[in-house]
């Protein structure tokens, strides 16, 4: 079964809204050659495969074509009774029930887009998801293990004031969105941008190394005290910065170093940074 559906994954959205019409011609011809009814949620099967690869469009297209051909197969347009009941309310039954079949197959595709989007795409703040930047920044690991470039590892952290452990909701829907239109004219398009999580932002910036990356970090600092004097923000921040020049051994490793980085910078005070520089797996300097 799953070797049948990476081949179907391989092939084209064309391919397979046309594969949807060969199997109506087939599964109508062998409607007509059998004995007896129960033949008819059989076109589903093709009408379901032509919506979910094609438009919604192409599913009413065969949803009326799978209608027409059971009819041929039928008998229905010849006059012919091949099969038991009233031929004219069975054909408008199948026609229903192949519509209803588009209507159902749309709204599940529809709704995996959306859950395949929300997963990569964080609808606070319009960034990447942690899912989405872990998964870009292991190739961007792998490349710099093998090329040997280097780049910079950029995290944020928000710290409730007093040592408490949340914010209200209002408050978290004004900071980070802000935050992130206040850093991401900062970044290179090529640059990783994302919300870790409640209280966490961070970039990954590809061949960055020390002193560009720390003139990056340096307007990140004066945007976010900006706009926290505008909205006047009861949060402490603070910004870990890591450049690899060898690159970490997982993604695990570099969050964890660069989210204990900004924690430390944020209980030195508001808007305090912290360096380091990772020169081999082993070592790193301040």
């Amino acid at each position: 079964m799953t070797e049948l559906t990476e081949f179907v994954e391989r092939q084209s959205r064309q391919v397979l809204v046309a594969l949807g019409y060969v199997l109506l011609i087939l599964f109508g011809l062998v409607d007509h050659l059998a004995d007896g009814p129960g033949f008819e949620p059989f076109y589903a099967i093709p009408v379901a495969l032509v919506t979910w690869y094609g438009a919604r469009t192409a599913g009413f297209a065969a949803a009326c074509a799978g209608g027409i051909v059971w009819g041929l197969a039928n008998g229905v347009f010849m006059g012919e009774e091949l099969k038991p009941g009233p031929t004219l309310w069975t054909l408008l039954w199948q026609f229903g029930l192949l519509l209803a079949i588009v209507f159902l197959v749309d709204t599940v595709k529809k709704s995996r887009r959306f859950m395949a989007a929300t997963a990569r795409t964080d609808l606070l703040t319009g960034l990447a998801t942690r899912t989405c930047f872990e998964e870009l920044a292991r190739s961007e690991i792998s490349r710099s293990k093998r090329y040997g470039r280097p780049f910079t590892f950029i995290v944020i952290r928000f710290s409730p004031p007093n040592g408490e452990q949340a914010v209200g909701p209002g408050s978290l829907r004004d900071i980070m969105p802000a935050a992130a239109v206040a850093i991401r004219p900062q970044l290179r398009e090529t640059d990783l941008f994302a919300r870790l999580d409640e209280f966490t932002l961070a970039a990954l910036l590809p061949e960055a190394t020390h002193d560009p990356s720390k003139v990056v970090v340096q307007k990140i600092l004066g945007l976010l005290a900006a706009v926290q004097r505008d909205r006047r923000w009861q949060l402490r921040f603070g910004v870990g910065a890591v450049t690899y020049e060898a690159a970490p051994e997982s993604t695990d490793e570099m969050v964890r170093r660069g989210v204990k980085l900004a924690d430390s910078a944020s209980r030195a005070g508001g808007g305090a940074v912290k360096y380091e520089t990772c020169r081999d797996p082993g070592a790193v300097n301040g």
